[in-house]
């Protein structure tokens, strides 16, 4: 039988999804950057009216994460202006942290393996980085406006890693098929903002395909995620067979 969170069958979930992401790409290579921003923010209202719509059961989280998303994605039509910057930031942190807190009772007991530490080390390393070039190199043309502003990126960024981290100690705690889902859209998301800022302060104008192709497919990855109930149950009894063999 096919399963209710899709629009009929994976088939035609996946053509919704494509044709989503052909539009978006469309208007990155065809408009101006303010329409492409407004795309992107209409796109997650479609993904938020499909979960509304589609949903069996309430899952407050998702509910709260979509609604910081389209908060932030408002904010972000005015990211150049003061107030507009740091609302997308402080929104974008709360996005992140929602999800977060979400799988947070599901990690509590976590025995970090050297695979864990290495690539916490390496996400720790990387995005310290990233944010040290966007701030201290020439060829970067944004200034801040005020103090506030650096402080925002670098919490932004802090969330930003501690998702990715959390989401691969999930998945290396559960294995499972959820799990995987998580992590998928949490790189996604990952992804997607190391490629806008390569994209927005490097001007390297490719990385806004890259950035919008894989922030729609987490985004869709997101809505399975929220609706898919089964895999919850599936997760348990894959949990529960793992450790009775450990």
């Amino acid at each position: 039988m096919t399963p209710k969170y899709l629009l009929n069958d994976k088939g035609k979930y996946l053509s919704f999804i494509g044709l989503l992401i052909v539009i978006n790409l469309t208007v990155i290579a065809l408009t101006d950057l303010e329409t492409s921003r407004l795309t992107r923010l209409i796109s997650i209202g479609i993904f938020f009216a499909y979960y509304l719509i589609k949903k069996e059961l309430l899952n407050l989280w998702t509910v709260i994460a979509f609604l910081f998303f389209i908060g932030r994605d408002i904010f972000f039509q005015f990211y150049e202006e003061p107030w507009g910057y740091k609302s997308y930031l402080i929104l974008g942190t709360l996005c992140y942290l929602t999800i977060v807190f979400e799988r947070l009772p599901k990690i509590s007991e976590i025995n970090f393996k050297p695979g864990v530490v290495l690539i916490t080390l390496i996400l720790v390393a990387a995005n310290t980085y990233t944010l040290y070039v966007i701030m201290n190199m020439s060829m970067v043309t944004y200034t801040f406006h005020d103090g506030v502003e650096p402080i925002l990126l670098y919490v932004y960024g802090a969330a930003m890693m501690v998702l990715g981290v959390q989401a691969i100690a999930y998945n290396n705690k559960y294995n499972s098929n959820r799990s995987l889902l998580y992590i998928f859209f949490a790189f996604g998301f990952i992804f997607s903002d190391i490629a806008a800022l390569f994209a927005y302060y490097f001007e390297f104008e490719i990385f806004y395909f890259f950035d919008r192709f894989f922030f729609l497919g987490a985004m869709a990855m997101l809505v399975q995620y929220g609706l898919n109930y089964e895999s919850v149950k599936e997760e348990f009894y894959q949990y529960e067979m793992i450790d009775k063999n450990l």
